[in-house]
């Protein structure tokens, strides 16, 4: 709890000088005391809804600044989807409460938004971000509604006049705009206790500066829009930001699977990163965090709607409707006036309808409605420019017919498109779509679009079946819908007649279809969408992404955390509590203290960085190398390798006393220590495995060709006992779906052969059975390690090995982490046992021999090593330190 400033410099003068009776520790305890009687956390679980405009109706209202303390009249939106969210997370989530946080309409000025936010944060739970007038138009009109909106829409500013081009001033704003949002979420958040849940493109980057403040922040975020592929999103500058700053979430909300997938080749393509799926969910490795991609199309709020039906405005103008287009089907647009909307294509297929059907004229009318557009530009006007123009030319064409005009029940001259060019009220929607016999939507890109299931609940009509059929519902219920397949909820309604809007023929199809169906095939269809609609409502779609949320950051409770990289790319590394980094200073002081030493180092990726070509050891590395084979401390320095024989041979010939591992174990090159000469490989594997590889391979090599010739940029590795495709340089999709097919391919053929074939880092491996980086460690920590560790001979210190390390960066140095694990623990083996000392990496306690064994992986990644490098830079940090300990220090025995 703050205390008060005016307190502050008397707290202070007491705790110099307490007075009499007291000490300053006991005024610190007293005033500690004082402060948790006067603190009151409020712990239970709330989530936290953020999004660009609060679900709020506003006014001025001067007449209510003295009662409220400010000049504007306030009332809850319950139209608003971010309003319909709080029934749903209340009911079906184990949160007890629900506070918005969200930009206001209108413009309040300074001298009122003291009043005005405590009084939403009283009367509504809302908690208003003022940006001001210039701030934000950069953020909403100049980023978000010129550039991000049309980007999302797949439309790129080609022309260097559009205003939709990328303008660094509007991304500044964008960007401000976002952190002004994060300090007012932080500013009422409750880490321990809260959800939050980010709504949309206008805060893309909240969830950074949010996981920046906290790093264990239980963040969700969707987007309500599509997400385009990313030939269209990578022309974005600043790209990679806007995809971290989503992966600073823990759950990723989209509509449809498309969009989703879109985000995640995004990921794969811009950041490299790789997706996997978790209990049916799709999921990517961020760091060590895993975060979800959740696929959950929104719902409308049944309940209201089927409410709103019987409201007496709604019953008025139904009855006006029905009258108005008695004996005529009623085709309805409900629409934005914006370009994506497709309203212009939907009056040019209506159009060509009437043209090869002149005869429906007078059965059939298009009702259209326009809602206010958000926005302004010369395409939009020559949108409805055109959508005008069709009108005219429809009902001056088909509105009379055979010289007579065809008459309404008033009596007025009969048109064949209706077109009401404004804003409606919920009642008077209600009432058009009750109405409708199809709705039609034509969208060419479009988020989600919820007038179907609006259309489809209003055709269902009230809860009581009897109030709608004796208001005039047919039963059972009927209905019908056109649908762009390029509307996020055209995957849901498989009912509909799914349409391609930029084809007119093909709408033109459907709604003569739609215009012809029979009553059991509407009754059939409205079944099938009813069901899943009354079913996915809004509420089941909040409480779906909050518990998801809940899911998946309860299962992270006891990670460790830290921050990592500066401004927006800024991210969070999460690690298991027993997987942590490594402490290379406290390491070389274990190896300096140890008197017998076995080094196990992997090659690519390790000692050297991973890439698809050789990358050879520099001299200062073969400089470290063979200092380190030289120490007699070191009763065995091998590196391990998945090279070929020849490779190793080149390149560490001059290394004397280390030994080597080629391809994965098969072959084995003892250290010269006594420097008589150089010693043979030997083979590790039974007799008579050179023929099973010779069958194998013969199997393998030209299917490998195939997906070489096919897979642009792959390129096969042939290690003589192991071969490898290698997709590092393809294209990351297909590299990654060849390799499913590939591993799919090949364990169906060899699936009678002793072959193991197993997934690497952008790689495909398959290798004789048996083969492993577990071999060496047992010859060299088994029963019969001396036999194969120097011996006292060549001045190796008597006894047993007191510090091991093992360190790789793939799959195949996970054998070898799990062989160290268990060898370490028997008696009869080369390791002093752990028994005899408190815990591996501790100071002996007196009396006690010390074991230090460090199992460590290249990389943050799952594995079986305790300690973790990032990269191959710190391994070769690490040699140079073991180096120098061991020039400092002389043998002891």
């Amino acid at each position: 709890m703050r205390r008060a400033a005016s307190t502050s410099m008397h707290n202070l003068q007491e705790l110099v000088n307490p007075g009499p009776g007291g000490t300053m520790l006991d005024r610190i305890a007293q005033l500690e005391a004082e402060e948790a009687r006067g603190t009151s956390v409020d712990q239970s679980e709330r989530v936290v809804i953020v999004c660009n405009s609060l679900p709020l109706k506003m006014r001025h209202d001067p007449e209510g600044s003295e009662e409220r303390g400010h000049s504007w009249h306030f009332e809850m939106d319950l139209d608003s989807i971010y309003a319909q969210t709080s029934v749903g997370i209340l009911e079906k989530t184990s949160a007890e409460k629900v506070l918005w946080i969200g930009g206001l309409g209108s413009e309040v000025e300074l001298f009122e938004q003291d009043a005005v936010a405590e009084d939403l944060r009283d009367r509504f739970s809302c908690v208003p971000v003022f940006l001001g007038a210039e701030l934000k138009d950069k953020h909403y009109k100049g980023f978000c509604k010129g550039f991000l909106w049309p980007l999302m829409h797949y439309v790129l500013p080609m022309s260097p006049q559009s205003a939709g081009r990328y303008n660094k001033v509007n991304w500044q704003g964008y960007l401000a705009a976002n952190k002004r949002f994060a300090d007012k979420v932080v500013e009422h958040l409750s880490p321990d206790y809260d959800f939050v849940w980010v709504h949309d493109y206008h805060l893309m980057l909240l969830p950074t500066f949010l996981r920046k403040r906290y790093n264990t922040v239980r963040c969700g975020y969707f987007l309500h829009c599509p997400f385009p592929s990313s030939e269209i999103f990578k022309t974005f500058p600043n790209r990679d930001l806007i995809l971290r700053g989503l992966l600073n979430a823990d759950v990723v909300g989209f509509h449809t699977f498309d969009y989703a997938r879109h985000f995640l080749s995004c990921t794969t393509r811009l950041l490299g990163l790789n997706h996997k799926t978790e209990r049916g969910a799709l999921a990517i490795d961020y760091y060590g965090r895993s975060v979800s991609v959740k696929i959950c199309p929104t719902g409308v709020d049944v309940a209201r709607l089927q409410e709103g039906i019987m409201w007496p405005d709604s019953v008025q103008r139904r009855q006006a409707y029905r009258a108005q287009f008695e004996g005529r089907k009623v085709l309805l647009g409900v629409d934005d006036f914006d370009v994506f909307k497709g309203i212009e294509l939907k009056l040019q297929a209506f159009e060509l309808l009437l043209s090869q059907h002149p005869e429906l004229a007078d059965k059939i009318v298009m009702v259209q409605v326009c809602n206010p557009a958000r926005g302004d530009s010369r395409e939009l006007q020559e949108v409805q420019q055109e959508v005008f123009d069709i009108v005219e030319r429809l009902n001056a064409t088909y509105g009379s017919i055979d010289g007579r005009a065809s008459k309404t029940s008033n009596g007025e001259a009969g048109k064949v498109v209706e077109l009401i060019n404004r804003g409606t009220t919920l009642a008077e929607r209600i009432a058009l779509l009750s109405v409708a016999d199809c709705a039609v939507v034509t969208a060419t890109r479009d988020g989600m679009n919820l007038l179907p299931y609006e259309y489809i609940t209003c055709r269902q009509g009230p809860v009581s079946v009897e109030a709608g059929t004796a208001d005039g519902y047919p039963l059972p219920r009927q209905s019908s819908l056109i649908m762009s397949e390029f509307v996020g909820c055209s995957s849901s309604l498989s009912g509909a007649f799914r349409v391609n809007p930029w084809n007119t023929d093909d709408v033109a199809d459907a709604m003569y279809r739609a215009a012809l169906l029979s009553g059991s095939e509407a009754e059939a269809r409205h079944e099938r969408h009813w069901k899943y609609i009354h079913e996915h409502t809004v509420g089941y779609w909040a409480a779906s992404n909050i518990n998801e949320l809940k899911r998946l950051t309860d299962g992270t409770g006891n990670a460790r955390c830290y921050g990592l990289g500066f401004g927006l790319n800024f991210r969070v590394v999460a690690m298991d509590p027993d997987f942590r980094a490594m402490d290379t200073v406290a390491c070389a002081a274990d190896y300096g203290k140890a008197k017998k030493r076995v080094l196990l180092i992997d090659y690519d990726g390790t000692l050297v960085q991973a890439a698809s070509y050789d990358v050879l050891p520099d001299a200062e590395l073969l400089n470290h190398l063979t200092a380190l084979a030289a120490d007699p401390r070191n009763a065995m320095v091998c590196v391990v390798s998945g090279r070929e024989r020849k490779q190793l041979d080149n390149w560490f010939r001059n290394v004397p006393g280390i030994a080597l591992l080629a391809e994965h174990g098969y072959w084995y090159k003892a250290p010269d220590w006594s420097g008589s000469g150089s010693k043979d490989w030997q083979m590790l594997v039974p007799a008579g495995t050179e023929e099973t590889i010779k069958r194998w391979r013969e199997i393998v090599e030209p299917i490998l060709d195939q997906y070489h010739d096919a897979t642009d940029g792959s390129l096969i590795r042939d290690k003589g006992t192991s071969m490898i495709w290698d997709y590092r340089d393809a294209d990351p999709d297909f590299g990654q779906w060849q390799a499913k097919e590939l591993m799919d391919h090949l364990e169906s053929v060899l699936v009678n052969e002793q072959v193991d074939v197993f997934p690497g880092h952008h790689h495909v491996e398959i290798k004789a059975q048996g083969v492993s980086k577990a071999t060496p460690v047992e010859m060299f920590l088994g029963e019969n390690w001396k036999n194969h560790l120097r011996p006292e001979s060549e001045g190796a210190t008597p006894g047993k090995v007191d510090f091991v390390m093992a360190i790789g960066d793939d799959r195949s140095d996970e054998e070898m982490f799990m062989a160290v694990d268990a060898l370490v623990l028997n008696p009869e083996g080369a390791v002093v046992q752990k028994m005899s000392c408190p815990m591996p990496g501790k100071e002996k306690s007196k009396g006690h021999e010390h074991l230090s064994v460090y199992c460590v992986t290249v990389g943050q990644k799952p594995s079986k090593a305790d300690f973790y490098l990032d990269d191959s830079d710190d391994v070769v940090q690490l040699v140079r330190n073991f180096t120098a300990t061991g020039q400092s220090q002389s043998p002891s025995t």
